[in-house]
């Protein structure tokens, strides 16, 4: 994020009450202060997020003037600004605005940073707490805002066992103790965890009427009778020879992920009877626009995108997607499959609690489907010199916020170790990593019969 002149108090404020204010970024995580020592105390948590998440944008609301001016001087790359009036809709303004996927109150939530909390909760926005409780009592305000607050950080065992005996569940409990850097690698991977939350599947969960709207969504699809009935409307493919047959038994599979080397020249060559691609960043450029399966979770893919067969990573998603179709009679007929249904290696107990990227699901289809020729380009690892995407250099060419290059990696390579026909991979920094990854098989399986 680009830092600009500091705004006045009376104009910052009204920017984002009027709901015209807004950070660039994709994700923004909220930190709600009350005094500069409560952004001093946790200086090296935001450090560490700004250096691990590059596409995750920081956001400090406090009162006092001169905090945010000092705040501005220490975090340039942040988006410092007064906090919302004490109404819910002003918090939710900002909620909606800056895209706010998680927010942390230091010290002990005020009346005001309660609206806040309860927007963030319609939003399913997770929210943590950073403050040592006393000996006032104050666990027992902690303890009547447990719905809306996932995790809470103390600095003493006395805070902790306070907060225990309010009823807070120990693993939504983490002591920091040592110094700053210290804490904050305590504090960093339960952020990381929270960022990594898929809120749009939580808000169906938390939403009644939609988690039974959804509920009954899947009841449908699963009486055969039913989803005869509902064919002209939806169509799901179950079983990955069905898929196979339903593409037409392709011989060359092309999987265009939507970095630069999506559109290398080299890609415009190639002779493919199937295209998979990701998302729909794609389609405004023109080329290689009509795909023969596409993997998402948006709304707004499922809306812009036309003819493909929609994939999608879960039965939760499969969900979300039913009861749009439903309640939006004017949307076209579409036709998905549920990767989870296929029960590739994606879903085995080894990767839970990793969250792939679509790219990922796309090419373990892909794998699935066992073409005699896969072409990938355009997952270039988030690693390409010319960007994050073809032209786009402003970009951080990092990860999103909720997946890990590691995990990815590792995703990745055991599809491609799944594949037993020709391989040829486009996109330069996935292919020394696969090249790599060969190179080390046998020298590891060796080391191994030796131990």
């Amino acid at each position: 994020m680009t830092a600009t002149a500091a705004p006045t108090s009376a104009t910052e404020g009204l920017l984002v009450r009027c709901g015209r204010a807004s950070c660039p970024g994709e994700r923004t995580f909220w930190f709600i202060g009350h005094k500069r020592a409560d952004f001093e105390a946790t200086s090296g948590l935001v450090e560490a997020l700004m250096e691990r998440y590059q596409r995750l944008d920081i956001l400090f609301t406090v009162p006092d003037l001169e905090t945010r001016r000092w705040l501005r001087r220490r975090f340039p790359r942040a988006v410092v600004l007064p906090p919302p009036l004490p109404f819910d809709v002003f918090a939710s303004r900002y909620m909606i605005n800056l895209n706010v996927r998680g927010l942390m109150v230091l010290g002990e939530p005020t009346a005001e940073d309660r609206s806040i909390l309860r927007a963030a909760y319609r939003r399913a926005a997770p929210a943590a707490i950073a403050q040592t409780p006393g000996e006032s009592g104050t666990a027992d305000s902690f303890a009547a805002l447990a719905e809306r607050v996932q995790h809470h950080f103390v600095t003493s065992e006395a805070a902790r066992s306070q907060l225990l005996d309010a009823g807070i569940d120990a693993e939504r409990i983490t002591l920091l103790q040592g110094d700053g850097a210290a804490r904050a690698a305590a504090a960093l991977p339960v952020i990381s965890y929270l960022l990594g939350l898929d809120l749009k599947l939580m808000r169906s969960t938390q939403r009644p009427i939609r988690r039974r709207l959804e509920q009954l969504a899947l009841k449908c699809m699963a009486q055969p009778r039913l989803r005869r009935l509902l064919a002209a409307k939806v169509q799901r493919i179950d079983t990955v020879a069905e898929l196979r047959e339903t593409l037409g038994n392709p011989g060359t599979i092309l999987c265009l992920g939507n970095g630069p080397s999506s559109e290398d020249s080299e890609v415009a060559e190639v002779d493919h009877d199937c295209l998979f691609r990701v998302n729909h960043v794609w389609l405004d450029r023109g080329f290689l626009t009509e795909p023969d399966m596409v993997f998402t979770g948006s709304k707004a893919t499922l809306a812009l995108v036309k003819g493909a067969i929609f994939g999608l990573q879960s039965i939760k998603s499969e969900a979300r997607l039913l009861v749009t179709r439903f309640l939006l009679p004017h949307f076209p007929r579409v036709r998905y499959a549920t990767i989870e249904r296929f029960g590739l290696y994606l879903n085995e107990p080894r990767w839970r609690g990793i969250r792939p990227t679509n790219g990922a699901a796309m090419l373990a289809t892909a794998v699935a489907l066992q073409p005699p020729r896969l072409v990938i380009s355009g997952i270039d690892l988030f690693s390409h010199p010319a960007g994050t995407y073809p032209g786009d250099t402003a970009t951080p060419n990092a990860y999103s916020p909720g997946h890990e290059a590691e995990s990815e990696l590792a995703l990745l390579l055991a599809a491609l170790s799944l594949y037993q026909g020709e391989l040829v991979i486009l996109s330069s920094a996935l292919r020394e990593r696969w090249e790599e990854h060969r190179q080390a098989g046998p020298a590891a399986r060796d080391a191994g019969r030796r131990g």
